[in-house]
């Protein structure tokens, strides 16, 4: 049985983020937390990274912890959240 999807991201963005260590967990577990989302004052959104160093995608930027991983991203980009 295949599970329900969260978010419809495409192919590429999931072939882009195969370091992923909980097999997107973010696209087919309603419980699974996203990274939060800081707006910078450039208006700029930015994902503030809520993994920690278990994230692979968790990178330092000043004195910030930052998701990078693109499919958050993607996520934020279509679906607002």
């Amino acid at each position: 049985m295949h599970s329900k999807k969260r978010f419809n991201i495409p192919l590429e963005v999931l072939l882009e983020a195969k370091k992923c260590t909980k097999h997107h967990a973010c696209l087919t577990d309603d419980e699974y937390q996203l990274c939060g989302i800081r707006i910078t004052t450039e208006n700029h959104a930015r994902m503030v990274c809520g993994k920690g160093t278990e994230c692979p995608y968790c990178s330092q930027l000043g004195n910030q912890i930052v998701c990078t991983c693109p499919v958050r991203h993607a996520i934020h980009s279509k679906y607002d959240i």
